[in-house]
């Protein structure tokens, strides 16, 4: 059955574990909508609730629910765009900064030269913050997906076949070689920098003005159809575009987690998307696969013994009584799993 850790202070044991795992596997982590608190609201059960009023043939009050829910990430993107950031923002940007400098220390201390110095985070957030926050660290290549060549109408295309390439620095005298520490960033629905272009995705970030408390049904709806999203179960307003690219990231996901050797680390994260589930279950059969569930309290823990029940390759990190896991709480984990040599980092 899933092992169940619990954080209460003296977790050494299993730190070292962890850090062994970040020398010798390739590192994978799945944050979900919990990551990007207190900026945006948890997700929660709303794609339930839109697919049960699509199934009720109330396709309207869908499409509200759907311009809310939207609304409620939007909002702080625009201020995280206009460098306007109240007060949650600046706290969710803070954590996010933390996590990448932590994942670049792990990368930049590995000493084997057998696996790519890269990580791969996977996320259902459709939010800019992980974007915002690399751009503090310019030695930090972050891998969105989207091919940066120049070209004469500046546009930037997205493929899934741009993820997982190696880039090294080299010297112009002694044609040295470093490779330059990498994180492929897979938005597994969509995101908001991601814009519909004929039968292509291409990148667009600006900010996007609200509707009026005044606005139709029409404009709603015109308003839902310009982002390039996926809702997995409201799959009556998904496009053949929108599909394909779900899908192609589905699939990245599944052969990642088959590989040798692979840590997922998973935060803010409920497993309530079965389609991620089914897969992230199936790839358990692979007995290298080692998956750690960081569950934020007692009540998620006990979620995630029930999903993973009789799963072996699991661990559950769980709060102590009363507590929580919050974002700061998750990077002090990753923190005390670094190497000595690069603790001070």
């Amino acid at each position: 059955m899933a092992r169940i850790v619990t954080l209460d202070g003296n977790n050494k044991e299993f730190q070292k574990a962890l850090a062994r795992s970040f020398q010798s596997g390739h590192v994978n982590f799945l944050f979900g909508s919990g990551a990007s608190q207190p900026a945006i609201s948890i997700a929660g059960q709303m794609e339930k609730e839109i697919a049960n009023l699509i199934n009720l043939n109330d396709e309207v009050e869908a499409r509200n629910r759907m311009y809310d829910f939207l609304m409620g990430i939007q909002g702080p993107t625009n201020k995280l765009i206009a460098n306007d950031n109240d007060e949650n923002n600046a706290n969710t940007l803070v954590n996010y900064r933390d996590c990448l400098a932590i994942i670049e220390t792990i990368l930049s201390e590995r000493r084997t030269t057998l696996l790519p110095k890269q990580a791969t985070i996977f996320t259902t957030n459709y939010d800019l913050f992980i974007e915002k926050a690399s751009l503090d660290y310019p030695a930090l290549k972050l891998n969105d997906g989207f091919s940066r060549v120049p070209s004469l109408d500046n546009k930037m295309e997205y493929s899934s076949r741009n993820f997982f390439d190696t880039t090294y620095n080299s010297g112009n005298l002694y044609h040295y070689k470093v490779e330059i520490p990498c994180i492929n960033l897979v938005k597994l629905h969509g995101s908001l920098s991601w814009k519909k272009n004929a039968e292509e995705v291409v990148f667009s970030v600006e900010v996007k003005n609200l509707l009026s408390p005044e606005k139709t049904a029409e404009q709603i709806e015109k308003f839902i159809n310009e982002y390039a999203i996926v809702l997995p179960l409201a799959t009556k307003f998904r496009t053949t575009l929108v599909d394909r690219t779900y899908y192609e990231l589905m699939r990245l996901y599944a052969n990642e987690l088959d590989r040798e050797n692979t840590l997922l680390v998973t935060f803010g994260f409920s497993f309530g998307d079965e389609h991620i589930l089914g897969i992230t279950k199936r790839a358990l059969k692979n007995p290298t696969l080692r998956l750690i569930a960081v569950a934020y309290n007692e009540a998620d823990r006990d979620s995630f013994v029930k999903i993973f029940n009789g799963q072996r390759n699991v661990e559950i990190i769980s709060p102590a009584a009363d507590a929580q896991i919050d974002f700061s709480r998750f990077n002090e984990l990753l923190r005390g799993a670094l190497p000595k040599w690069g603790s001070n980092s």
